[in-house]
């Protein structure tokens, strides 16, 4: 077959995709922030509390940072995995952040901390290994340790748990393959912090096998009940088989910028670095430029007045939807998610004429008929419950979940 301009079409056998790349399925946080922002364009006044990202504006300095970088023109390649200063600047968040001797030599930036991640796996997977994920959990975990060609291992929790997995739940999903757990607090999809004691428990259960600690803290500014509990402040004798994730997206407002980092043994780093060298080899100079001044800069005041407002916005929107019969939505420590268990709704006639049999056929209910966006939670491992980012203003929230209640009464 001839295409249009007279070339020859692609065969079947040609359009065949890699094996692990038709398993993988794409996130499903972009596709409702998507289809939502596909709506609007077309003048529907959606309402969508998908997207994961703050509503504030990147602060002044940081900006300016940039621009600088700009205008000397700062635009040439530098190292692979990012320029000096800035390794060792976050060297210096770290050494602060957990009181480790952490060198520059064991940081790599990357394009967002979803890349540090993947690299992450990557570096550390191959076939029969095993990793373990609580769920609920970040939709990419489970896709990216299926591209690194490794088995993700599902260990589930409950709301009654708080979304939290013990020492004892842990060791009945480990294995002789168990190869890495990844440890997210504050916890994107449910906002859950765990305390010192109770990753004091995580940690002894580490401390009896033979697993590397992926500790996603990208989070770690975003806590409403200070001191954060910083994992490698409670088990830093694992520091030589945890990587540290983190990134400037969620504290510093800088999700478009796209600066995240890996911090940990310079074996894991220098494994991460080749891989790097042969993708995109580092994040583009202007945001390294950025990132720099904001980790040596003192932006407390601008992180604290965002921090407040979230704080704010979570006390409003749990006690709304608590008052939703059916729903049942614990009160989250941290981020600017909540994860209401919607249990109590589903198989249950509802106003506009449906009964929805999971939190899939739920979201696609709210947004066909009250134009309200939320990710379901079979996509976090969590079936029956839903992830809800109150990262915009309280009358977008308040009048997103007035909508909500309109659609959840029952017929």
């Amino acid at each position: 077959m001839m295409t249009t301009n007279g070339t020859q079409a692609p065969t079947p056998s040609m359009q065949r995709v890699s094996a692990r790349t038709a398993a993988v399925q794409p996130s499903a946080t972009m596709a409702v922030e998507g289809r939502v922002k596909q709506m609007r364009a077309t003048g529907e006044p959606v309402i969508g509390f998908g997207a994961g990202e703050p509503d504030f504006p990147t602060p002044a300095l940081i900006k300016q940072a940039a621009i600088k970088a700009i205008q000397d023109n700062f635009t040439r390649y530098t190292e692979t995995g990012g320029m000096a200063a800035l390794k060792e600047a976050i060297a210096a968040r770290e050494r602060e952040n957990t009181g480790l001797d952490y060198q520059a030599s064991q940081v790599a930036t990357h394009t967002g901390g979803k890349e540090s991640l993947y690299l992450a796996f990557q570096a550390l997977c191959e076939a029969g290994d095993e990793v373990l994920i609580p769920a609920p959990y970040w939709v990419s975990y489970v896709e990216q340790v299926r591209l690194a060609e490794a088995t993700p291992v599902i260990v589930p929790t409950t709301v009654r748990d708080r979304f939290k997995v013990t020492g004892e739940l842990l060791a009945r999903y480990t294995t002789p393959r168990t190869r890495i757990f990844v440890l997210n607090s504050p916890s994107n999809p449910t906002g859950m912090v765990y305390t010192e004691d109770e990753l004091k428990d995580i940690a002894t259960w580490a401390r009896t096998n033979d697993v590397i600690i992926l500790s996603d803290e990208l989070y770690d500014r975003i806590v409403f009940n200070p001191p954060y509990a910083r994992w490698l402040r409670v088990a830093p004798d694992l520091c030589d088989r945890t990587v540290v994730i983190n990134g400037l997206s969620k504290a510093y407002a800088m999700t478009g910028w796209r600066l995240g980092y890996a911090v940990g043994p310079e074996w894991i780093i220098k494994a991460m670095l080749k891989i790097q060298s042969h993708s995109n080899s580092h994040p583009t100079s202007i945001t390294q430029a950025a990132a720099l001044a904001a980790y040596t800069s003192d932006l407390e005041a601008e992180i604290a007045a965002m921090v407040a407002a979230f704080k704010e916005r979570r006390d409003w929107i749990v006690a709304a939807l608590n008052e939703i019969p059916g729903v049942n939505c614990v009160s989250p420590d941290g981020a600017f998610y909540v994860f209401p268990d919607f249990t109590g709704v589903l198989g249950r006639p509802l106003k506009y004429g449906r009964v929805c049999d999971s939190s899939e056929a739920l979201a696609m209910y709210l947004l066909d008929t009250v134009k309200v966006g939320i990710v379901q939670g079979e996509a976090f491992g969590a079936p029956g419950c839903a992830r809800l980012s109150y990262a915009m203003g309280l009358d977008k929230i308040k009048e997103g979940i007035e909508r909500m209640k309109d659609a959840l009464t029952f017929a």
